[in-house]
């Protein structure tokens, strides 16, 4: 009977990639250090030698990615995916900018949209890779929630920000995602200091090629300004002592922010899908890296897999966390847990049962590494296949959504 029930929804699931209930644009938001279409040459973010975007639009899928600061904080993130798929002047709002120092509306990044069109009647879904899981997540909560512009409680004026917009999104999944934050961030931190602060270093080696997106920041060297102005300005740059980054978003504190008021919407579908590429050494109760990770991430692995941290709120991390994928802790991945709403509701995906809104659909946990699951340092032709099936596998359920 159960074979015969995943029989026929597997063939309502390729039936509706052709009269699907959905054609709604599946929008690509990359995580850290990510990069956009247009940058590393013929390395794409989606797929390493592969193009998984170009896959899934082949395949009849209307597909776009973005492009994010590789260091930016989720809200930065969130707020520029906004304005990459809607279109318009960048606008990061008038109390985030004054809280932060930032440029408000950085001068000249306007953009033309992926998909004018996207409103409630025309929704998306979000699909982020790690720390992108995180920037869909704050996108969805910047779009259901109004942001005073300042302290007399008046709305913003910019449209992501000034109106509740419920409906823009259909679904998020998450891929590999520290939706409860990364050991790995407090461990570097804490061995090397001031790597937590490293924004107007990644201003000074910003390039076409690989761009930081740090242009609200107003860190670079301005045409008048004088060599002492500008270096003394470089040096008491705001940037050097902030939370508005990667860094604090991914530590698990920064994340358990986060997680007190990024709460699960009833309204939209969520799926998530976990890695791992260590295993338990039962003679320690630590992690090891498994065979399978690889060695450039075999350091942060071993750190990882033994590794406790302070959790900000009395406790810390227990042997639960030590389990990864190289980069992130797998326990991190499959739902939000921490903070002061405690786990949001999760269950594990099942094909002969229906997809419900307002609760993890965990997708599974697969033996990749951080880097592999997208395509890096993989040539075995299998592999590459399995990878683009896997994609193409999420797509048709997000196109069968109602």
């Amino acid at each position: 009977m159960i074979t015969y029930k995943k029989s026929i929804l597997l063939f309502l699931l390729y039936f509706s990639t052709l009269y699907g209930e959905n054609k709604y644009p599946i929008i690509l938001i990359h995580g850290f250090l990510g990069w956009g279409k247009d940058e590393l040459g013929e390395i794409n973010y989606w797929g390493g030698k592969n193009n998984i975007e170009q896959y899934l639009r082949d395949k009849g899928y209307e597909v776009y990615s973005v492009s994010l600061g590789p260091i930016s904080s989720s809200y930065d993130c969130a707020v520029e995916t906004f304005y990459q798929v809607k279109g318009g002047q960048l606008d990061y709002g008038q109390a985030h900018a004054e809280k932060y120092r930032i440029l408000q509306q950085p001068k000249g990044v306007n953009y033309t949209g992926l998909y004018p069109k996207w409103n409630e009647d025309n929704p998306v879904h979000l699909l982020g890779y790690s720390f992108g899981g995180m920037t869909t997540r704050m996108l969805l909560y910047l779009l259901t929630h109004s942001m005073a512009k300042d302290s007399t409680g008046l709305p913003d004026e910019s449209l992501l920000l000034g109106d509740e917009l419920p409906g823009w999104v259909a679904s998020i999944t998450t891929m590999s995602s520290p939706h409860n934050g990364s050991t790995l961030s407090n461990i570097v931190v804490n061995l090397v200091p001031f790597t937590d602060n490293l924004l107007p270093l990644a201003d000074l080696i910003s390039s076409k090629y690989y761009d930081f997106n740090l242009k609200h920041w107003n860190i670079s060297k301005k045409k008048s300004e004088s060599i002492s102005n500008y270096i003394s300005r470089y040096i008491n740059h705001p940037a050097w002592n902030t939370k508005n980054s990667v860094a604090w978003d991914s530590s698990v504190q920064g994340a358990m922010a986060l997680n007190d008021k990024l709460t699960i919407d009833p309204n939209v579908y969520y799926f998530s899908y976990s890695t791992v590429a260590s295993v338990l050494d039962t003679a320690t109760g630590y992690y090891k890296p498994a065979d399978h990770l690889n060695l450039a991430n075999y350091p942060l692995g071993w750190v990882i897999g033994r590794t406790k941290v302070d959790m900000g709120n009395g406790k810390e991390t227990d042997e639960s966390w030590f389990k990864n994928d190289g980069t992130v802790n797998t326990i991190s991945m499959p739902r939000p847990f921490t903070g002061k709403n405690g786990p949001e509701p999760l269950k594990t995906f099942s094909d002969t049962e229906p997809i419900e809104k307002g609760i993890w659909n965990f997708m599974g946990e697969y033996e990749l590494d951080h880097k592999s699951f997208l395509g890096f340092f993989v040539d075995d032709e299998k592999q590459i296949k399995e990878m683009m099936e896997r994609f193409e596998s999420q797509a048709r359920i997000l196109y069968s959504l109602p």
